[in-house]
């Protein structure tokens, strides 16, 4: 039986700006950024039972093969960070999903992130068909999100206006 999910963009992390992540402009650097969303998908396949413990008994995973980031708004130290997650589309091996980072308080958009992922046997090395219970997961976030409308910044390609 897979889970419940809203028709609404997933929290999937939330934070603050660590001074360690500040850069010589004063501001966040880049690296930060991807960080954040990395804990982000984190969260978003915890929900999807594809947590730690999963990986480990399983020996399988999701593997990011690509990335696109558009960097929107600078962002200081202690500034409170929230990240909402969408799922854009999947298949029996893939995922594409899309992260939104906001600002905490003020809900402004800071950074966004879309990720094309492929589920791996680690055995392997090889992509593998999500299993019966993760495929339902996926499944039934899918259609949760099916009627959200697709992020402005989705789907672009490096330099495109």
């Amino acid at each position: 039986m897979s889970k419940p999910f809203p028709a609404e963009a997933l929290i999937t992390y939330d934070t603050s700006v660590q001074a360690e992540w500040i850069d010589y402009n004063g501001h966040m650097s880049e690296a930060f950024y991807v960080l954040v969303f990395g804990y982000a998908t984190d969260g978003l396949y915890d929900l999807l039972g594809i947590d730690a413990a999963y990986r480990e008994a399983h020996q399988c995973s999701v593997y990011t093969v690509e990335a696109h980031i558009n960097y929107l708004q600078e962002v200081g130290e202690g500034e409170p960070l929230l990240v909402k997650t969408q799922l854009l589309e999947s298949g029996a091996k893939k995922m594409r999903y899309f992260h939104t980072l906001y600002h905490g308080k003020t809900g402004e958009e800071l950074a966004s992130t879309e990720l094309l992922v492929l589920f791996v046997d680690m055995t392997t090395h090889r992509t593998a068909p999500f299993p019966e219970g993760i495929a339902d997961n996926v499944e039934a976030l899918r259609q949760a999100h099916a009627a959200l409308s697709t992020p402005a910044l989705a789907e672009r390609k490096v330099g495109q206006r």
